[in-house]
C-alpha cells in the first residue's frame, strides 16, 4: 500500500493537476469561452422532453448525484484548512474553467453514443475511445477502471460517510445503518435507469436547497464577516498572508495548489464520468445541446456549491480563531453548521446522507454502462448485486486504505479520458452540425 501511496504523492502532488488544469484552460480558449453561453444552457438544462431518453433535467441531475457528494462539504473545508482563504477563489476558478471539459467530453461522449440493449441510449469515453479512435482495449481498461472506482469512491466511501455521520449524530450502529441504506438503494438500482433519473431529479434539487438554505442561515447569521471573508479570499490567492490575526500564515502557493485540487476532484471534469450520463439523453437532443447542458453540472457544482461553502468555511475560521489549531481539515463547514440556533447539527447531518445517498446512485448508473460496455447485460447484473453489497461493507469497513485505491484508479480513468479529449478534439471546432454517430458510418474513424 505504500507504493500506492507514494505514487498517488507523487503524481496528484502536481503533474496530473498541472494537466487537468491545462486542459481546462485549452478547451476554454479552443472552444472561444463557451462558458459565455452559460444562460441559454441553463434554459436547456430545465427541459423535460425524455423521448428516446433521459430528458435533460434527467441528465443534469444525474451527473450532479455523482458530483454533489460529501466532498462538496469535506472538500472544500480541506481547501480552506490547507490552503487557506485563497483556495476557495482558485478552487471556483477550476469550475469556470472546468465548464469548457466538461462541455468537450459530454458532447464527444454524445455524439458516439449507440442503442442500449435495455432501450435508449448509452455512451461514454469508452466508446468514444473505440469508435472514435479504433482503441478497444484501452476502451476496455477505461470501463474496468469506471466499475473500480464506482465501488470504492461511488460506494463504499459514500456509505462509510453516511454510517459515521448516523453513528455520531444518532447513536445508529454502522452494521444497521448499512442494511437500512443498502435496501432501498438496491431497489433503484435494480429497477433501471428509468427510477435511477426519477429518484436523482427528485433528490439532488432537494438535497441541494437543503444543504443551501443552511450555508445561506449560517452567513445571515453571521453576516459582519462576510466583508472581510470575501476580502481574506481574493487577497490570499495571489499573495502570502496570515489569517485569523497573524497567528497562522498562508502561502499563495498553497492557495493555488489545495484550491486547485480540490476543484478538480469535485467536478470530475476531465475523468469523462459526466459524458456516461450525457450520451443517455433524449436523441432529439444534439451533441452541442448535451454538452451546453452537462456543462451546468460543473457550474451548480463547484462554481455555485464550493464558493458557497468555502464563504462558510472562512466566516467559521475568522470567528473562532483556533478553530485551524483544534478542528480536523474536513470539519469546518460542520462546525459552522453546529454553530447555527436551531437544528444546525441535524441539518448538516441530513445534507450529509442525502449528498451520499445520491452519490450512491449516480456512481452506480456510471459503473452499470461499464459493466455492460465489457460484458453485456449479464455482467450488468452482477456488477448491480456486487454494487449493493459493497454499499454494506462500505458501511462498517475503515475508509484509510480506500481513499488511496480511489486516487490510485482515478489514475487510470484520467488518462485514457484526456487522450480521447485531445485525439478527438476536431470533432469539437469542425463547424459541422452533429447528431449522433449511429446516424454516421460505423466503419470510419471520424476522429
Amino acid at each position: 500500500m505504500w507504493v500506492i501511496s507514494r505514487v498517488n504523492g507523487v503524481l496528484w502532488g502536481g503533474p496530473l493537476l498541472v494537466l487537468l488544469l491545462g486542459i481546462h484552460i485549452y478547451f476554454t480558449i479552443r472552444t472561444k469561452g463557451v462558458q459565455r453561453k452559460l444562460g441559454k444552457a441553463l434554459r436547456y438544462s430545465l427541459e423535460g422532453d425524455s423521448e428516446g431518453g433521459m430528458s435533460a433535467f434527467g441528465t443534469l441531475t444525474t451527473t450532479l448525484a455523482a458530483t454533489l457528494g460529501t466532498g462538496n462539504i469535506i472538500g472544500v473545508s480541506i481547501a480552506v484548512f490547507l490552503g487557506g482563504p485563497g483556495g476557495v477563489f482558485w478552487c471556483w476558478i477550476t469550475g469556470i474553467l472546468g465548464m469548457a471539459t466538461t462541455y468537450a467530453e459530454t458532447y464527444l461522449c454524445s455524439l458516439y453514443r449507440q442503442k442500449s440493449e435495455h432501450g435508449g441510449n448509452v455512451g461514454g469515453m469508452m466508446y468514444v475511445l473505440e469508435r472514435g479512435l479504433k482503441k478497444r482495449y484501452m476502451a476496455q481498461v477505461y470501463s474496468f477502471f469506471i466499475c473500480l472506482s464506482a465501488l470504492f469512491s461511488g460506494c463504499t466511501t459514500q456509505s462509510n460517510a453516511i454510517s459515521e455521520t448516523c453513528l455520531e449524530v444518532w447513536g445508529m450502529p454502522k452494521w444497521f445503518v448499512g442494511i437500512v441504506v443498502a435496501l432501498p438503494v438496491g431497489l433503484v438500482i435494480l429497477q433501471g435507469v428509468k427510477w435511477i433519473e426519477q429518484v436523482c431529479m427528485t433528490l439532488v434539487p432537494a438535497m441541494a436547497f437543503l444543504f443551501l438554505g443552511g450555508c445561506v442561515a449560517y452567513i445571515i447569521f453571521n453576516a459582519s464577516y462576510l466583508p472581510e471573508a470575501a476580502f481574506l479570499i481574493v487577497k490570499s490567492a495571489f499573495t502570502s498572508s496570515a489569517f485569523v490575526g497573524g497567528t497562522i500564515g498562508f502561502a499563495a502557493g498553497k492557495a493555488v495548489r489545495y484550491g486547485v485540487s480540490r476543484g478538480l476532484f469535485t467536478n470530475e471534469a476531465g475523468l469523462g464520468t459526466s459524458g456516461i450520463a450525457a450520451a443517455s439523453g433524449s436523441e432529439h437532443i444534439t451533441p452541442e445541446k448535451q454538452g451546453l447542458i452537462s456543462m451546468t453540472a460543473t457550474f451548480w457544482d463547484t462554481v455555485v456549491m464550493c464558493a458557497i461553502t468555502g464563504i462558510v468555511a472562512v466566516m467559521f475560521v475568522i470567528q473562532n480563531e483556533t478553530a485551524l489549531l483544534q478542528q480536523s481539515p474536513g470539519m469546518l463547514v460542520k462546525s459552522a453548521f453546529n454553530t447555527l440556533p436551531l437544528w444546525g447539527e441535524e441539518m448538516i447531518a441530513i445534507a450529509t446522507i442525502c449528498f451520499a445517498i445520491a452519490t450512491l446512485i449516480g456512481w452506480s448508473y456510471f459503473g452499470q454502462v461499464a459493466a455492460e460496455y465489457m460484458g453485456g447485460s449479464k455482467l450488468v447484473k452482477s456488477y448491480q448485486y456486487v454494487y449493493v453489497c459493497m454499499i454494506f461493507i462500505g458501511a462498517v469497513m475503515p475508509m484509510g486504505v480506500v481513499w488511496e485505491l480511489t486516487d490510485f484508479i482515478n489514475i487510470f480513468i484520467l488518462i485514457p479520458g484526456i487522450y480521447a479529449l485531445v485525439k478527438c478534439r476536431k470533432q469539437l471546432f469542425s463547424g459541422k452540425n452533429h447528431t449522433s454517430f449511429y446516424r454516421h458510418d460505423k466503419r470510419k474513424n471520424n476522429c
